[in-house]
């Protein structure tokens, strides 16, 4: 295995790292229309957040924005060894996302998830 560094990125080439290694990526948008503090929000987004790294094993983040109340940006993603499993895995994190919508504590906005192999990262970067 060959380490190159090159502008702060660091790529190893060869020693049998040709296996494929796929990213799943997804932001989720909420409006929290009964939230009225922070405290609130926080109870909303970490129970959406604490359900998704438990069920499906992502990770999971709140994105921001800060101070605000009334909508909050998340982010969840998964790695894995095929597309298909993870563009599956992001369909069951939609489900459960529309799911616990329905309880009436948030509304989605937005939900856009990704998929896509290591690869196209590192060439982007080469660039």
């Amino acid at each position: 295995i060959e380490r190159k560094e090159s502008a702060g990125i660091v790529k190893f080439e060869g020693g049998g790292l040709d296996n494929p290694f796929w990213i799943a990526a997804a932001r989720l948008l909420i409006e929290i229309p009964y939230a009225a503090s922070l405290k609130d929000r926080r109870r909303v987004v970490r129970s959406l957040t604490d359900g998704a790294r438990c069920r499906f094993a992502a990770s999971a983040s709140d994105l921001g924005p800060d101070g605000t109340h009334k909508t909050a940006e998340l982010g969840f993603a998964f790695c894995g060894s095929s597309s298909a499993e993870l563009r599956e895995r992001m369909a069951n994190l939609e489900k459960f996302l529309c799911q616990r919508e329905e309880e009436g504590e948030f509304e989605i906005m937005r939900f856009s998830p990704e998929v896509f192999s290591h690869g196209d990262i590192s060439d982007r970067q080469d660039k």
